[in-house]
């Protein structure tokens, strides 16, 4: 049996981590906000690490005598500055790592992740890479692509008016990856680390276009859902209109119009995993079906 620290384990890809690993009779330590959100991990026999990712005294106890973690930088809608609170949770995250000693991390990047800037808030983990690096520990950077389940967050738009905002050429396809996809990737990479650091990109096998997408979303609500095909240099605006906060609407419309320029791909020289799971399966089960 070994040991890990699981950061974000109420999350869509920690979640499942944890979950993956306390089945396989792995002891887990869950860094949460709220213990009472995780109240379905301790039950299953978890040891809860309640804090916030800013604080390295947090991290660092949930990484003491682990074998290896899993860390991230969750995303903040609300803040007012997102680059300001990655860079704390970075500079925890590096303090930990140091302070415990511990000799793997796994860490949930983002293609793109190799550019200093312009891809608004991917450039956090572009940072959080480099200072891993200086830590001496051996890390996975998991640089997976665009979620699939991003397509929820337009879901009230789809039911309550029929349509979904779409900033790039509606024909264009793009692999997503399911969010389970990617955490079965960290668990294999946390029970089996390599000699050395490693960058594994994680896609989907799938390809989908926003048509597809408003298809499936029509298909799931029963009614028509229309594509709303939007400037990128319009991203921002609707995105605070939809209740996302200014700082991190004008990071992702940063992120798309970088993706527009090709800076969203697969670096030369790394492994490349593909997960399974269609849109249908990692979707459905969120419409309870």
């Amino acid at each position: 049996m070994s040991i890990f620290a699981v950061a974000g384990a109420n999350g869509h890809v920690g979640s499942v981590i944890a979950r993956e690993l306390l089945a396989a009779g792995h002891e887990v330590r869950a860094v949460v906000r709220n213990a009472s959100k995780a109240r379905a991990l301790a039950d299953s026999g978890a040891e809860l690490v309640v804090g916030e990712l800013t604080e390295p005294g947090v991290l660092t106890r949930a990484m003491h005598g682990a074998d290896g973690a899993f860390l991230l930088l969750p995303p903040a809608p609300d803040a007012p500055d997102v680059r300001a609170l990655q860079d704390r949770m970075t500079s925890a995250q590096v303090t930990a790592v140091t302070a415990s000693g511990i000799r793997h991390v796994v860490v949930l990047s983002s293609w793109g992740a190799e550019k200093p800037a312009g891809t608004g808030p991917i450039v956090g983990l572009y940072v959080l890479e480099s200072a891993l690096r200086k830590t001496g520990a051996i890390a996975t950077f998991l640089r997976a692509g665009s979620f699939t389940e991003n397509l929820l967050s337009v879901l009230p738009a789809a039911q309550h008016q029929g349509i979904l905002p779409n900033f790039f050429p509606p024909e264009h396809k793009v692999a997503t990856v399911a969010t389970r996809d990617i955490a079965a990737a960290a668990v294999r990479a946390l029970l089996s680390p390599p000699p050395a650091t490693q960058v594994v990109y994680v896609l989907g096998t799938h390809e989908y276009s926003a048509v597809d997408q408003a298809a499936y979303l029509s298909k799931k609500l029963g009614k028509e859902v229309k594509l709303l095909n939007l400037p990128v240099t319009a991203a921002s605006g609707a995105m605070q209109q939809a209740g996302v906060g200014a700082s991190l609407a004008g990071l992702y419309q940063e992120m798309y119009e970088g993706a527009m320029k090709g800076l969203l791909g697969v670096e030369a020289g790394h492994r490349v995993e593909k997960g399974p799971s269609t849109l249908e399966e990692a979707l459905d089960p969120y419409f309870g079906t």
